[in-house]
């Protein structure tokens, strides 16, 4: 396999492009991710990869595309650990099927007919649409006919001696107009693995920079934005002190409270933020360490750091994974998870990190939170439903306790709406440019409701598990 840095500005994160059969860099040149380095990986003639080039990321998410989808889940294996998302775009992992990929009978008559003329088709059929075409063809690769068939002999002969996946998918993304992978076989095949399957109208060549800006969290901007809006978070953050007022009451009638007291080991909370949940916990903490994590530079204030107390400014999403297994008590996390990369990995690793009966404690915000604003921009995290979160949780957890509800916000202009959010760090806006572009839009767009007042409707999820 060949590779090339797209964009290296030294982040620790690094999100990491497998092209799709014929293509090379030159395809993603236009890509950027705020907060992530990019760097693509194409031609399979040689399935192997020395990885040391990525040894400097403590974060990788992976975007694979169709015949990349086959290669990322025969190479990954070495730097697995470190991968945080794995999204799979126009393939599966089985390239040559005839009804999990692409039909024999196609997938070889393409090999035998392969010429600049049936090139040129193919492409066609790939992009779609003629904006997808001219998008294509600015950035078109550079690779000779022979190059290509050699290539796709190298892939039909792979899959005779095809190796176990090392790859955990979190999501498959189907066009529903793709001409080259059967967007029936896709879904076929994503059902028959358990990967969740969101289906586009797009055909087999799809606008990755939009992709990469809605699958990935810019945890840079979100560290800079959640530490600028430290000092006012508390006396703003009405819904997350709502929250934690209701997960208060379930804690106390669950004896959490004493569950607290007789930990020995650790005790995690993780987002410590401005503090609001970790003075709570720390009440009751008594023989136990109460590890306070937080992706922003500002220790929690009217706690006793250094006690049994201590706090580490991290990526607690990468962190987590570096703790032994069996090493803590009680994990506890409010208004955080949503800014994951991969909620299902860092479930796994609360599982593992757990002791045997230990608690999660998490609260979170579901699908639909703060839509007024999403439906405007366009922009917003990638949440989970309620019920996709207890299909997570099912099988690694017993629920002790769960709450689902909604909570309005109302304010006299959408200007104190964006100011609400400014003072919560809770902005979804994006960057630079693109922010000045999208509050003006939703100035001039936000609607107000029947009764005159501008509103912002959040959907918290209340969780208590116990490791089974």
């Amino acid at each position: 396999m060949k590779h090339a840095f797209i964009h290296k500005q030294g982040s620790p994160r690094l999100l990491l492009i497998f092209a799709g059969w014929g293509m090379d860099q030159r395809v993603f040149e236009h890509l950027r991710r705020p907060g992530y380095d990019i760097m693509a990986v194409w031609d399979y003639t040689e399935p192997d990869m020395d990885w040391s080039c990525v040894d400097s990321y403590s974060e990788i998410c992976v975007m694979a595309w169709s015949m990349g989808v086959y290669a990322a889940s025969q190479t990954l294996r070495a730097i697995a650990p470190r991968i945080t998302k794995c999204v799979a775009v126009g393939g599966t992992m089985h390239p040559v099927h005839d009804t999990l990929g692409i039909p024999e009978a196609v997938f070889n008559g393409t090999l035998q007919g392969l010429s600049e003329a049936s090139l040129r088709k193919f492409n066609r059929r790939m992009c779609g649409t003629a904006a997808m075409q001219a998008l294509f063809a600015e950035h078109a690769p550079q690779r000779t006919v022979d190059d290509l068939r050699a290539e796709l002999q190298a892939i039909a002969d792979s899959t005779a001696n095809r190796r176990q996946s090392a790859v955990k998918w979190d999501l498959a993304i189907v066009g529903q107009n793709d001409m080259i992978f059967p967007a029936r076989a896709q879904q076929a095949a994503w059902q028959q693995e358990g990967v969740a399957v969101q289906l586009t109208d797009d055909a087999h060549f799809m606008d990755f920079s939009a992709l990469a800006n809605r699958l990935f969290i810019d945890k840079e901007l979100l560290a800079e934005r959640f530490g600028a809006g430290t000092a006012t978070y508390d006396s703003n953050a009405a819904v997350q002190v709502d929250v934690l007022e209701r997960l208060d009451r379930a804690m106390h009638s669950l004896g959490l409270d004493r569950m607290i007291m007789q930990a020995e080991n650790t005790v995690l909370e993780i987002g410590s933020g401005s503090g609001m949940l970790s003075r709570r916990i720390a009440r009751y903490v008594d023989r136990a360490t109460l590890r306070l994590w937080d992706i922003a530079a500002a220790c929690p204030q009217h706690l006793p750091i250094g006690r049994n107390v201590v706090f580490e400014q991290c990526d607690a999403e990468t962190a987590i994974a570096h703790l032994p297994a069996e090493s803590v008590d009680m994990i506890f996390s409010s208004s955080t998870v949503q800014w994951f990369n991969s909620p299902a990995r860092f479930l796994d690793n609360c599982h593992r990190v757990l002791r045997p009966g230990g608690m999660a404690v998490i609260t979170t915000f579901t699908k639909g939170n703060l839509h007024q604003i999403s439906d405007i921009t366009g922009h917003g995290l990638p949440l989970l439903s309620g019920a996709e979160w207890a299909s997570l949780t099912e099988p690694l957890f017993q629920t002790v306790f769960t709450e689902e509800y909604e909570r309005d916000l109302d304010f006299d202009t959408p200007l104190q709406a964006l100011r609400h959010l400014k003072l919560t760090g809770v902005n979804s806006l994006g960057r630079t440019a693109d922010t000045t572009v999208n509050t003006r839009e939703v100035l001039r767009c936000m609607q107000p409701l029947f009764d005159g007042r501008y509103h912002l409707t959040y959907k918290p999820l209340i969780m208590i598990l116990k490791k089974i």
